[in-house]
């Protein structure tokens, strides 16, 4: 499963946008929630999508976004009361999806 979470840890790393096929895999391989006939959300298009999420699967958890250190990329964080994580993308949904993947798997 780590090895998984990490391949799609560089998928989302890598994407730009919306992805429908991203969003499948997002959903088997973290969110219970969402069911296979329904289809999964578009966690890769929406950022209400992926608070819930991060609510979901990583409870206790926050969460921040914004924009990084230069003022252009869109910026999320996540954190608990030992780590944090931190990342730019190309969307706030991608930012958010890539700092729930990094404490995914940094285990």
């Amino acid at each position: 499963m780590a090895n998984d979470l990490s391949k799609l840890l560089k998928r989302i790393q890598s994407a730009t946008g919306r992805d429908d096929n991203l969003d499948g895999e997002i959903g088997r391989h973290l969110d219970n929630a969402y069911g296979e006939t329904v289809g999964p959300p578009r966690y890769t298009a929406s950022v209400d999508t992926c608070i819930g999420l991060i609510e979901r699967v990583m409870p206790g958890w926050h969460w921040h976004v914004g924009y990084g250190p230069k003022g252009i990329m869109p910026y999320a964080s996540l954190k608990n009361e030992d780590k944090r994580y931190e990342a730019t993308a190309a969307t706030v949904p991608l930012a958010l999806l890539t700092v729930v993947l990094e404490a995914k798997t940094d285990k």
